[in-house]
């Protein structure tokens, strides 16, 4: 279990002032052959763990302020019962050239997004299957203009799941060459011992099986008030 987080600085550097407005807990089943991808919802309420504000409700995004990916590690395991030690942190920067060191990626678009990104960007998009190098494919899983925050963490899971789908079409010195290559991009607390035996997991998941949803489910919240008169998604935690 490895904890994705996409934190919103818009320079090279990574800071501690930031959100994570992406969290996607990845589930990778060697003996089944599955993959699983679960996206938590940025505006879920939490209580707060630790350090000042500790026993107070906010956005589980908001987490990663109080406490970086240390706190955002212990909200998961605590509020969802999941057993998740590692996280891989990304910000704007290194995604786009992370997307462009495994060739960009491949999304499916409606008519909607289709013509928004005809407009906004004046890429060439059609109805279907597009070809997204990183500015493009930052920009597609950031959208949420034409829908809701609930729509743009699918586009996000489209996303990796067309990276993954890149990355294990690779040979292994291929593959290890990108990871060389990625590792200076973001930040993580995964060593080296454990990316080498994830990269020799690739030649073992050609056809593996991709399963995702979004946390929390439907029929399972209800709307609370936080910290700083936030309005929160009061989350049924157990069923979740």
């Amino acid at each position: 279990n490895i904890l994705l987080l996409g934190t919103d600085e818009r320079t090279t550097r990574f800071n501690t002032n930031a959100r994570s407005d992406s969290m996607i807990l990845l589930s990778i089943h060697t003996r089944n052959h599955t993959v699983k991808l679960v996206s938590f919802e940025r505006g879920t309420g939490v209580p707060i763990l630790e350090g000042e504000y500790r026993g107070q409700y906010d956005w589980l995004t908001h987490c990663f302020r109080y406490g970086g990916a240390d706190l955002m590690l212990k909200e998961i395991r605590y509020c969802f019962n999941v057993d998740v030690d590692h996280y891989v942190r990304v910000n704007f920067t290194s995604f786009e050239k992370g997307i462009d060191l495994v060739g960009g990626v491949d999304v499916h678009m409606d008519a909607t997004e289709m013509v928004y990104f005809q407009n906004a960007y004046k890429f060439p998009a059609v109805e279907g299957m597009n070809h997204l190098n990183g500015k493009l494919a930052l920009n597609y899983a950031r959208l949420r203009e034409i829908d809701s925050d609930w729509v743009r963490i699918q586009r996000q899971r489209e996303v990796i799941f067309s990276a993954f789908s890149q990355l294990r079409k690779m040979s292994l010195p291929e593959a290890d060459q990108l990871i060389n290559n990625l590792i200076p991009l973001v930040r993580t607390n995964l060593t080296e011992e454990t990316i080498t035996q994830l990269l020799l997991l690739l030649p073992k998941l050609p056809n593996a099986e991709f399963q995702q949803m979004t946390i929390p489910a439907k029929g399972t919240y209800g709307a609370m008030t936080g910290m700083g008169g936030r309005g929160l998604f009061a989350v049924d935690f157990q069923k979740n």
